[in-house]
């Protein structure tokens, strides 16, 4: 263990960690804070924000390290694969983030990270490295208004992305700057870099939804508009202004904004191009697909996942409209009506990390206080920058103390195991846990989800004739059609192997019938190119394209 590891673990041995917790560097007369809310970790930093870095790294302690080194990993693993223009990336623009970059931006990003790095004893280099390796989806609503029991604005939020085996715990910290900048709540995890979600004592709220584009994150010193704003802006037209005139955003972003007057708006953005886009109505829900005309052109994720979370979400507020509370949004942030399976696209899928609550105009977040996967369904915990406000609680559902959870909880551990073992490239280790799951009866999750996932572990094993058998029941007419792309695109490479030709070509050409009916979609790319050389020649030796998260399970 290096000096630094040791002075950092001295440290918090002084401090304890157990409750509330003295950091350094704090302002004279305030006690930084660490509070544990069940699942929720909630830190009260104030200073500079290298000192609020740093009071973040000491109360979080082993929790922040252990994030770092998961994602530094997820960092490394995604370099490898990614060719030339990600090992530029990786050796040339973050040392110069990282050394230049403070000096061309104004939401102190660097400084903060250069707080976190010492408190951890890192260089500042590679915890950039360790954030840059996240993407997911999300899934949110604003509404306002006419939408509204109390005519004032509101936001609802789940963000999708694996909590890492527990690794990731879901996070508020409370900002109070000393430098000018409004206090504010920032909703998300240790070591996430920008807010998820969050709210400011003017009452300006913003949600940031990923989005796919190419490139993804500016690479000339960028600019952090997405912290920004929630530190400056006390309207929604401040908050787009914000983003308007940054020269080179950091990363690719659709960020719904609320405030405490009631307006409401989205800005969509990739590093170079931003558009705004505005509701008909009093409420409008986003998933991960681009809604403007100027950005739909620059979207690597029209995916069935973002249509079919942004059709649930849709649905589960509709029937609330003109009555909308925080306890409604939670309940809405809970809805699985889309699918009938729990691994599957709906709102409150076994992914989400983060499931909140933001009203404006009184400074409140409410955030879950259970983890992954089941996150929206535990109790809402209220935060709010307005010592009048006295946010209550927002109880549990019912449905988590059930013994249904308890099977579940089962299968999904079981299924996220597979699904491990498939990204580590261990498909032996992952079929035989997929077959176990398929075997279960009752089923409790999609069984034909879990027969890909199966199928493509088996092909990849070796096993064409086992994998063939598996995918069967797959690419029938009853399964949703996503999940027939890829069963009908991995059984013809196992017909193929098997020497079924004719069966192959067949298989193929299915599989290039559905995504014609689906011209909205652009992420099986790579599979209908498959498809189109299948139809014509044999492919014993070809690799699958198969996405292992077509078992809709985190890691």
């Amino acid at each position: 263990m290096s000096a630094s590891r040791l002075s950092l673990v001295a440290a918090l041995l002084t401090l304890g960690l157990l409750g509330c917790d003295r950091a350094p560097h704090a302002p004279a007369g305030f006690e930084p804070r660490r509070l544990d809310a069940g699942d929720l970790i909630v830190l009260e930093v104030s200073g500079d924000y290298e000192e609020m870095g740093r009071q973040q790294a000491v109360l979080l302690g082993d929790v922040l390290l252990r994030v770092y080194r998961e994602q530094l990993a997820d960092h490394e693993r995604a370099i490898a694969k990614g060719g030339v223009g990600a090992a530029l990336l990786d050796r040339v623009g973050i040392p110069l983030w990282s050394g230049l970059g403070g000096a061309f931006e104004d939401s102190h990003f660097h400084d903060e990270l250069a707080g976190m790095a010492a408190g951890l004893g890192v260089e500042r280099r590679h915890l950039m490295r360790a954030l840059l390796s996240l993407g997911g989806g999300s899934t949110v609503f604003a509404a306002t208004r006419g939408a509204m029991a109390d005519g004032r604005a509101l936001l609802g939020r789940n963000v999708d992305w694996d909590d890492s085996e527990g690794a990731r715990r879901p996070l508020v910290v409370h900002y109070r700057p000393t430098q000018g900048d409004l206090e504010f709540l920032s909703a998300g995890w240790p070591l996430s870099g920008v807010p998820t979600v969050g709210v400011n004592s003017a009452g300006f709220a913003l949600s940031f939804n990923y989005f796919e584009t190419d490139p993804q994150v500016g690479m000339l010193l960028p600019q952090w508009p997405h912290r920004r704003a929630l530190q400056k802006a006390r309207t929604v037209a401040e908050g787009i202004e914000i983003f308007e005139r940054a020269r080179e955003r950091g990363i690719s972003t659709f960020m719904v904004m609320a405030d405490a007057a009631g307006d409401l708006a989205m800005v969509e953005c990739t590093p170079k191009r931003c558009a705004v886009f505005r509701p008909d109505g009093d409420w409008f829900a986003q998933a991960n697909h681009a809604r403007t005309e100027e950005m739909i052109p620059f979207d690597r994720y029209r995916s069935p996942d973002s249509f079919d979370r942004l059709a649930g979400m849709e649905a589960a507020v509709r029937p609330h409209l003109g009555r909308l509370t925080p306890e409604l949004a939670a309940a809405a942030l809970r809805d699985r009506s889309t699918h009938r399976w729990p691994n599957a696209s709906n709102v409150a899928n076994l992914a989400v990390l983060n499931a909140a609550v933001v009203h404006p105009a009184s400074r409140t977040l409410w955030h879950s206080t259970t983890m992954q996967p089941f996150a929206p369904f535990g109790a809402y915990r209220g935060f709010s920058l307005d010592p009048r406000a006295g946010p209550r609680e927002i109880p549990a559902s019912p449905w988590l103390a059930s013994s249904e959870l308890v099977r579940e909880r089962d299968s999904v551990e079981r299924a996220r195991e597979a699904f491990r073992a498939l990204v580590d490239e261990r498909p032996a280790d992952a079929a035989p846990i997929l077959e176990a799951v398929l075997a279960e009866a009752p089923a409790v999750l999609d069984p034909t989800r879990i027969a890909v996932g199966a199928g493509y572990a088996r092909l990849e094993s070796g096993d064409a004739r086992a994998a063939y058998d598996l995918l069967e029941g797959a690419t029938s007419e009853a399964s949703e059609d996503d999940v027939r792309i890829e069963a009908l695109s991995l059984r013809a490479l196992a017909a193929d192997r098997l020497g079924l030709r004719p069966e192959a070509a067949a298989l193929h050409r299915a599989a290039l019938a559905i995504l014609e009916k689906h011209p909205e979609w652009n992420v099986f790319e790579q599979v209908a190119a498959l498809a189109a050389r299948g139809v014509d020649e044999a492919l014993p030796d070809e690799s699958p394209v198969t996405n292992p998260y077509v078992l809709r399970v985190p890691r």
